[in-house]
């Protein structure tokens, strides 16, 4: 990006009803998704402007990705999984899928091997086709939530990220024979109190580098902050960055790596959020966005010059509703 990442230009504003939890472009860029909490699944059309609400989803939708051959996937609380087809106009649902018995946390697409992971509350992780839904495999059973999957490029190993107490855990495994590979602990995102017996951290976001050698777990440091991003050497599993974020008691809820380097992360508090670009390896950051409300979720358009950040508003300290703000920043 020759256009310092702070100084991006604003090109587009939506408010929404609910509090929004993820986004995602389609492929062909035209179509941004959102979804939160609430059952509507909102669809702005990025060349009109124009904002609409389409059921399906009978629950709050808590993760959105882009897929191959047009698709777009959305998953909600009740384990449902709907492709929408984004190449004919309007989106439509190419095929619905009672994928988990409970709420789908995470989703992961290889676009390489046309499939994608799916991950739930009561850990269990499920592989499927991208063209149908059809089913391709299953780990074993995680001992805790699983909140985080990030299928590897290769497409024969998957990366989980559970909900521990104390140690929130990223695990690889192998898809073939579902064996573990390697268990990394990774207790600086634990907020676990043990008077209440909550785990109030835990990993609230999963992503793997373009090139399979880097995990990125999201979260909050500890109890008390602030939000950061660790990064790990998928090989191995050492931590080689901690990424730390002004945001004193919030969380990092998302890490996407740009094409031209840059590691872009999403996070908020109660009262703001931000979009902070940091060089390759995370160890300078490179600008901030300021977000006027927590910011849970981002996309990068498939052009790589601009993206979309999801936020939370509201009257006084807590954000009732949603916000879409949609950025251009020309390489």
């Amino acid at each position: 990006m020759a256009t310092p990442p702070d100084q991006a230009k604003p090109t587009g504003e939506y408010t929404v009803a609910a509090p929004l939890l993820s986004c995602a472009f389609d492929a062909g860029g035209r179509f941004l998704f959102a979804g939160g909490r609430d059952r509507g699944l909102v669809i702005v059309d990025t060349s009109s402007g124009t904002q609409s609400v389409v059921p399906g989803h009978d629950s709050w939708i808590g993760s959105i990705v882009r897929a191959g051959d047009g698709l777009v996937l959305t998953s909600d609380y009740q384990g449902r999984v709907i492709a929408w087809d984004c190449r004919n106009g309007a989106p439509q649902p190419r095929w619905t899928l009672e994928a988990h018995p409970s709420t789908i946390h995470a989703l992961s697409v290889n676009l390489a091997r046309a499939t994608f992971a799916s991950a739930d509350r009561d850990g269990l992780v499920r592989v499927w086709r991208t063209a149908d839904g059809s089913p391709v495999g299953e780990l074993p059973r995680l001992e805790f939530p699983a909140y985080g999957v990030a299928l590897l490029p290769d497409g024969k190993q998957l990366v989980t990220a559970d909900r521990q107490p104390q140690k929130p855990r990223l695990q690889i495994h192998d898809l073939a024979s579902g064996k573990g590979l390697l268990s990394v602990d990774v207790p600086e995102l634990s907020g676990y109190r043990r008077v209440e017996d909550i785990e109030w951290g835990g990993i609230r976001g999963l992503t793997v580098s373009p090139d399979g050698s880097q995990i990125v777990a999201c979260g909050r440091n500890g109890y008390d902050g602030p939000a950061c991003a660790l990064l790990y050497e998928t090989g191995t599993g050492r931590l080689q960055q901690k990424l730390s974020s002004d945001l004193k008691g919030g969380f990092y809820y998302g890490a996407r790596f740009h094409p031209n380097g840059l590691l872009l992360t999403v996070g908020g508090d109660l009262g703001k959020g931000e979009l902070r670009f940091w060089n390759a390896d995370g160890a300078v950051s490179k600008g901030v966005i300021t977000i006027p409300g927590p910011a849970t979720a981002f996309d990068i358009h498939p052009d790589g010059t601009r993206f979309a950040v999801a936020s939370n508003v509201g009257k006084g300290s807590y954000p009732d509703s949603g916000l879409i703000t949609l950025h251009e920043s020309p390489v």
